[in-house]
């Protein structure tokens, strides 16, 4: 191999080396979005979660609109209150699947139906973890809570969400309960 040619390629190694360091992330390979947006830049709405005991939980959600948002959710937010929820609404109802990436507090989440039915409760989805959390069949929406919060309101698997302001879910029927 002729002197040039190794120059050459002792450059590019270097090059890539140099390329790979300032690209690792070191923390899980998770890397912060190129734009963190503040809540106050998500739409807000009512829901209202009604349980199975009668009870009818009235929050204030921030709402995932657009796919940015939904890949962001809350990511990055140091705390919220009981009466507070993220939501992310799907116009088709769809396989979705959740992870905590970058998410700083424990949650709650509940994955709903085309009716509103709660079919999946994850509770204390733990903060940082890369682990995949979805329920079995299609969901019109997923809800975030504060960790604690569906135990502490008695919310479970057969209680419904309803958004009053775009009157969802327009057709509803009976939600199982959990077996």
């Amino acid at each position: 191999m002729s002197a040039s040619l190794k120059r050459g390629f002792r450059i590019a190694v270097l090059a890539l080396l140099s390329f790979a360091a300032v690209h690792t992330d070191t923390s899980r390979g998770a890397e912060a979005p190129d734009t963190i947006l503040p809540l106050s830049a998500f739409p807000r709405e009512t829901i209202a979660i009604e349980t199975r005991s009668a009870r009818r939980h009235v929050l204030e959600a921030w709402r995932a609109a657009t796919p940015e948002m939904r890949t962001q959710g809350l990511m990055f937010v140091e705390d919220i209150r009981a009466d507070q929820a993220m939501i992310f609404v799907y116009q088709t109802p769809q396989s979705v699947d959740m992870w905590m990436k970058n998410t700083l507090l424990p949650l709650d989440m509940l994955f709903a139906d085309a009716y509103g039915c709660i079919v999946k409760l994850h509770e204390q989805a733990r903060p940082g973890s890369l682990a995949t959390i979805r329920a079995d069949v299609p969901v019109a929406l997923v809800v975030e809570l504060k960790a604690g919060t569906a135990r502490t309101l008695g919310i479970g698997v057969g209680d419904r969400v309803t958004r009053p302001s775009t009157d969802w879910p327009r057709d509803a029927r009976p939600c199982a309960p959990s077996p």
